[in-house]
């Protein structure tokens, strides 16, 4: 179903450009072939690092290659590129069963009113959605649309999309990385995640443990003499002013500091790098989810950076808008 509605994408496009670049997210390369095939009048070359998103596009890298155009297949566009860009997002038509799935499950929750979101790939099902709920007498809350996100829709690190700071959120896809950002932001409203490929509904809590682990790494990062702020070359991620603002009020706390640049932040780049603490102004996902556990040292979030000097504070969670 992915591989048709893919070339018939392509097929659509009328590109006359050459060479082009193009860039595919990991769930698509099975049929990065296939792509490649269709496009090869255009002399097309294929980007295969890692793609976490739009924030995550490879314009500066094709125009030094010499590409006129950039084809980004998955996402929605986030930012201006320094190339032309064709975005091609994939979604997902959810068919009859699983649209029922759904409503089935959201009216067991046993709730009238509600946070309805998803990711780019199932927001063409949301208005369907919409008006079987609405035939059950279950209100969805309007959204608003963002620079960076339509309505109904969500990233990994931006769910300002959301108006209501009461009612419950029912996030509508696979996996958990978009919902567990929900539950870090909403933390005082009822998260659920209604999967309708793999028929699986579950609440997501961020729990005790979690909130333990960050006040943890902010203890240890409070008696920290130097300081590592971590800057993504990434364009959707690259807050490189924000990490100067830190340096300077770290400083003038008789913190050493240093700010280390890379496309991607792990913890191999970092061998060798004498620093007490990293602070991460790159994606929150990769201090959230990643470290405590792939890093060697406190990473903390540009939120947490107030905690350190002052350890009454409360844990805020980093939102890129």
């Amino acid at each position: 179903m992915i591989k048709e509605q893919l070339l018939k994408e392509i097929r659509k496009l009328n590109i006359k450009e050459k060479p082009i670049a193009i860039q595919i997210p990991e769930g698509l390369k099975q049929y990065s072939v296939d792509i490649l095939n269709n496009f090869k009048k255009n002399n097309p070359i294929l980007f295969v690092d890692p793609c976490y998103g739009a924030c995550d596009t490879k314009d500066k890298d094709a125009k030094n290659l010499g590409c006129k155009l950039l084809v980004h297949f998955g996402h929605y566009p986030m930012n201006s590129q320094v190339i032309k860009t064709k975005f091609i997002p994939i979604s997902y038509k959810l068919n009859k069963t699983q649209i029922n799935y759904i409503v089935k499950e959201i009216k067991k929750l046993n709730l009238n009113k509600i946070n309805l979101v998803t990711t780019i790939q199932y927001l063409s099902n949301i208005e369907e959605i919409k008006t079987l709920l609405k035939k059950e007498k279950i209100e969805v809350i309007d959204s608003k649309k963002t620079k960076r996100v339509n309505k109904h829709m969500v990233l990994g690190c931006d769910a300002s999309t959301i108006t209501n700071k009461k009612n419950a959120i029912v996030f509508i896809g696979d996996g958990v990385f978009h919902a567990n950002n929900l539950a870090f932001i909403y933390n005082k409203q009822k998260i659920y995640t209604i999967n309708p490929i793999s028929k699986h509904t579950q609440e997501i809590n961020i729990s005790d443990k979690f909130i333990k682990k960050r006040y943890a790494a902010v203890a240890i990062a409070s008696k920290a003499k130097s300081f590592g702020i971590l800057v993504s070359t990434k364009q959707g991620q690259q807050r490189l002013k924000m990490a100067k603002d830190i340096k300077k009020r770290l400083e003038k706390n008789n913190k050493k500091v240093y700010i280390l640049v890379s496309d991607y932040i792990k913890q191999e780049y970092l061998e060798g790098v004498k620093v007490d603490c990293y602070i991460n102004t790159a994606c929150p996902r990769i201090t959230y989810d990643d470290g405590t556990i792939a890093f060697k040292k406190p990473v903390l979030s540009v939120t947490e950076v107030d905690l350190i000097l002052d350890l009454n504070k409360d844990i805020k969670i980093d939102e890129i808008k």
